[in-house]
C-alpha cells in the first residue's frame, strides 16, 4: 500500500510540473468493468442441492462482495441457517440476512437463500473456506429419518485487485515534451482546467489511499478481545430480543464467541456443529471442567432458541449475555492460549 501512495504521489507532482510548463496531455482510458457474473460452487449431499455463489468474480479492494448461499431440498427437510461470525475467510462481514423463502409445488421443493456483504481487507488472493449447512430429514422413506447431516461446498479463492490493477506508472516510459503550439484564442486557456482536474482527482487519490492504509493498520493491531467486544457492542445496541427476533439474536451472540474462540485457541468453531465442537473442546482439553460445563450450557441453550422455536425469557437472554461477556474479557482465565 505505501508503494501505491508512492506512485500516486509521484503522478500528482508530475502533473503540476505539466500545468506549470503549459504541456498538454491525452487523458487515459479508464479500467474494464469486472462484470456482473459470478463465481459459484456446487453441491449435493443426497436429496440437498446448495449453490454458493461470489459475486463480483474479481472485486477491487474498495468493493463490496456479495456471498450468497442457496439451498434447494424437499419440503419435508429442515434446513438450518448457517452460523453467523465476523469474518468469512479473510473477508470482514458488513451484513447477513436471509432472502425471502421459496417453495415450488410443483417439484414440492423449498429453497432458502442467506446472504452475506462482505468487505476485502487487502488486495490479492482471498479464500472462502468451505460453507456448511445442517438439515434433518423428515421423511418417512429415509434411512437417516431424524439425524442431523450437513453438506459442504468447496473453497472459493476471489482475487481481489487494487485500484490501480497493478498498472505501476514507469515515468521513464514518458514521451519528449513538445515544444510550445500557438492556439487559437478561444482555445487558450482549456488545457489548464483539464490539468487542474487531473490534479484535483489525483490528489484526491492519493488522500484516499492514506487514510486507507491507516484505518488498516489500525485494526491489523486491535485484539481478538477487542474486535468480539466491538461486534457484542453492536448486537447488543440493535435491541433484536425487544423486537421479537430471537432466532437472529441468538444466531450472532453464539457467532461472535465461536469466532473469539478460534481466534484464541485454534478450534475451528465457527465451522463445526455443537455436537462436533464440544467434542473436540473436550478431547483437546481446552477448557477447565467448570467453564467447558458452562460453554455447553450457553451453546445447547442458544441452540433451542436457534432451531427448537423455543422463546427465551428476559431472564434467560441476560445469562446468555453475561457468559457470553465472561468468554470474550476472560475474567475467570477460562480461555487457554492458542496452542
Amino acid at each position: 500500500m505505501r508503494g501505491v501512495s508512492i506512485v500516486v504521489g509521484r503522478g500528482l507532482l508530475l502533473v503540476l510540473l505539466m500545468l506549470l510548463s503549459g504541456c498538454n496531455r491525452t487523458a487515459q482510458p479508464g479500467a474494464v468493468d469486472a462484470g456482473k457474473d459470478a463465481l459459484s460452487r456446487v453441491s449435493e449431499k443426497g436429496p440437498v442441492r446448495m449453490t454458493v455463489r461470489v459475486s463480483p468474480p474479481e472485486p477491487r479492494l474498495s468493493d463490496l462482495v456479495d456471498l450468497e448461499i442457496e439451498v434447494v431440498a424437499p419440503d419435508q427437510i429442515e434446513i438450518k441457517a448457517p452460523t453467523f461470525g465476523n469474518a468469512v475467510g479473510e473477508f470482514v462481514v458488513r451484513d447477513y440476512h436471509e432472502d425471502s423463502s421459496g417453495y415450488s409445488s410443483e417439484s414440492n421443493e423449498q429453497t432458502r437463500r442467506f446472504r452475506y456483504e462482505l468487505e476485502p481487507v487487502h488486495s490479492g488472493i482471498h479464500l472462502i473456506r468451505s460453507v456448511v449447512i445442517e438439515f434433518v430429514d423428515h421423511r418417512d422413506s429415509s434411512e437417516e429419518k431424524g439425524k442431523v447431516a450437513t453438506i459442504a461446498s468447496d473453497p472459493i479463492e476471489v482475487k481481489v485487485s487494487s485500484m490501480l490493477d497493478d498498472q505501476v506508472p514507469d515515468l521513464g516510459q514518458l514521451e519528449d515534451m513538445l515544444p510550445p503550439q500557438p492556439l487559437e484564442e478561444n482555445q487558450r486557456y482549456w488545457w489548464v482546467w483539464v490539468l487542474l482536474a487531473a490534479a484535483a482527482l489525483l490528489f484526491a487519490a492519493f488522500s484516499f489511499l492514506r487514510r486507507r492504509e491507516s484505518r488498516e493498520a489500525t485494526e491489523r493491531k486491535r485484539s481478538p478481545e477487542e474486535i468480539a467486544s466491538e461486534a457484542l457492542g453492536t448486537l447488543l445496541a440493535m435491541d433484536l430480543p425487544g423486537q421479537g427476533l430471537f432466532k437472529d439474536f441468538y444466531v450472532r451472540l453464539t457467532g461472535i464467541v465461536r469466532v473469539y474462540i478460534e481466534e484464541t485457541t485454534g478450534l475451528r468453531a465457527p465451522e463445526q456443529t455443537t455436537e462436533e465442537f464440544l467434542r473436540e473442546m473436550r478431547t483437546r482439553a481446552t477448557f477447565s471442567a467448570e467453564r467447558s460445563i458452562q460453554l455447553q450450557e450457553f451453546l445447547e441453550a442458544a441452540d433451542m432458541v436457534k432451531y427448537a422455536g423455543q422463546q427465551p425469557g428476559s431472564d434467560q437472554i441476560q445469562l446468555s449475555i453475561r457468559r457470553a461477556q465472561e468468554f470474550i474479557s476472560g475474567e475467570s482465565n477460562a480461555l487457554s492460549i492458542r496452542e
